[in-house]
């Protein structure tokens, strides 16, 4: 289900949502970046990473938006960042009590039992105007606007 869109670049589309999932190439591993929404996509994404001989080296969740913030055991335990405000804006969520129950509430209902919640917005905060991702591949760059967005370089 991975699409090359540019060199080093794959992308891969849910069917549900038509949002991508990012695959940034590295030479020891890739930068996932927003991956994925329901077990399956998630399963499929690591699995097309095990074809390729790529492991996950980190994740980037780009806003805090629930569908930006999944994660699936099958990518490994890699570091998985955000802007601080992202980052902080799903802390606060996973404080309150019934965090599941709440985020449960604001997904689409035919998607609501396939989407994995137990490793949702565990991110690290890069620090405050921080301009690219630590990792040991093509340099991605934060750009600021309503969300974050990832220039590859």
């Amino acid at each position: 289900m991975l699409r090359q869109v540019a060199e080093g670049v794959l992308i891969h589309r849910s069917e549900l949502l038509e949002n991508n999932a990012v695959v940034v190439q590295g030479p020891t591993g890739a930068l996932l970046i927003d991956p994925g929404l329901t077990e399956a996509e998630m399963t499929c994404l690591a699995d097309d990473l095990r074809r390729l001989g790529q492991s996950v080296e980190a994740g980037f969740a780009t806003h805090p938006d629930w569908d930006h913030v999944l994660w699936h055991p099958e990518y490994g335990d890699a570091p998985r960042y955000g802007t601080d405000r992202c980052a902080a804006h799903v802390r606060e969520v996973r404080a309150a009590p019934d965090w599941k129950a709440r985020v449960a509430e604001g997904l689409p209902p035919e998607i609501a039992q396939e989407t994995p919640l137990d490793l949702y917005g565990l991110l690290t905060g890069l620090p405050a105007g921080a301009a690219q991702i630590p990792w040991n591949g093509p340099r991605a760059q934060i750009t600021s606007g309503s969300s974050s967005r990832i220039a590859s370089a």
